[in-house]
């Protein structure tokens, strides 16, 4: 029997205004590490928060119970987990607080726009899901397109469309 793998796309832009100008759209492919076959495909706007890239992932995979969670931006893949975790990281809100006085602080999700850190198709980015149970991520570039806005003045809903693959 053919594995079948249920994924889901949204569109996602902020809740905030957008006026004329460009925009990149990201199509990123979701996968959690170590369940072959399960991956959920998400299309954001640049100017998408990387809170709102976690909201994205965690409606989703229909998640209910909302956790801590970090992104590492490895931008390569690899399985050497020392190398994820000092990657650069953007972090939920609360996790910055507590981190502020590190080094190498990490970034608020809710501050970052997918923009603000150049990603190019391809790119691999790592995401925490709760940090006592651990649910890592892989999350891959599949396209960055550009779209011409003419205005947006409400906020838009994801639309989810769910295919077999």
């Amino acid at each position: 029997m053919a594995e079948e793998t249920v994924g889901f796309i949204s569109l996602i832009v902020p809740k905030h205004k957008t006026s004329q100008g460009n925009m990149k759209i990201y199509r990123l492919k979701v996968s959690i590490i170590g369940i072959p076959g399960l991956y959920r495909v998400i299309e954001l706007s640049g100017n998408c928060t990387f809170d709102d890239l976690h909201e994205a992932i965690f409606d989703a995979f229909d998640r209910f119970d909302d956790h801590l969670y970090s992104f590492y931006i490895t931008r390569k893949p690899t399985k050497n987990l020392k190398k994820i975790i000092e990657a650069p990281e953007i972090t939920s809100d609360m996790m910055v607080d507590d981190s502020s006085y590190l080094k190498n602080a990490p970034k608020s999700a809710s501050g970052t726009k997918l923009d603000d850190i150049n990603l190019n198709e391809k790119e691999i980015l790592y995401y925490l899901f709760d940090f006592g149970d651990e649910w890592w991520h892989r999350i891959r570039v599949e396209s960055i397109k550009k779209l011409s806005l003419i205005h947006i003045s409400e906020p838009t809903r994801p639309l989810y469309i769910s295919y077999a693959v």
